[in-house]
Formats: C-alpha cells, structure tokens, sequence
C-alpha cells in the first residue's frame, strides 16, 4: 500500500505530460527548432506515459489518456517536420 501514492502521482504526471505535449504542438515557434521542441517534448511525454500506465492504481486512466494525447501529439509533430524539411530540400 504504501506504493500506490506513488503510482497516483506518476498516472498525474504522465496526464500532465500529454497535455503539455499538446500545449507543446500548439505553441511552439515557427521554424525547425520548433518543430524539433514538438517533437521531443511528444516522445519525452508518450515514454513518460507509457511507462506510468504499467503501474497498477485507481488513476490508471491518467496516464492512458496521458499516452493518448502525447502520442497524437507526436503523429502531429512528426509530421510538420516532415513537410518543413520537404519544404527545405525542395
């Protein structure tokens, strides 16, 4: 018992962690230092995410949808540096 105020805390982290990443994508600065800020705060978040939603404890679902947000954040972010650097080779 004396863990699960522990898990509590990291399924919260990680919840706070995909909204930043979301944050992140939304607020970033034009050009390809933001994109590669989009693109590693999102992976930070969704391995974050990923490893508190093993954790056993009643807020599981934090860091689920925690996972979920960092890694839409990430599909979004990978693929505006994708098509910046396209833009930039081309």
């Amino acid at each position: 018992m004396s863990e699960a105020p522990a898990h509590q805390t990291r399924h919260l982290a990680a919840l706070a962690a995909g909204v930043i990443a979301l944050a992140t994508a939304v607020w970033a600065p034009a050009g390809m230092v933001g994109d590669l800020l989009m693109v590693t705060v999102a992976l930070c978040a969704l391995l974050f995410a990923l490893e508190a939603g093993r954790r056993p404890g009643p807020l599981r679902w934090g860091a689920i949808v925690g996972a979920l947000l960092a890694g839409l954040s990430a599909i979004v972010a990978a693929a505006i540096l994708v098509v910046d650097l396209a833009r930039l080779f081309s």
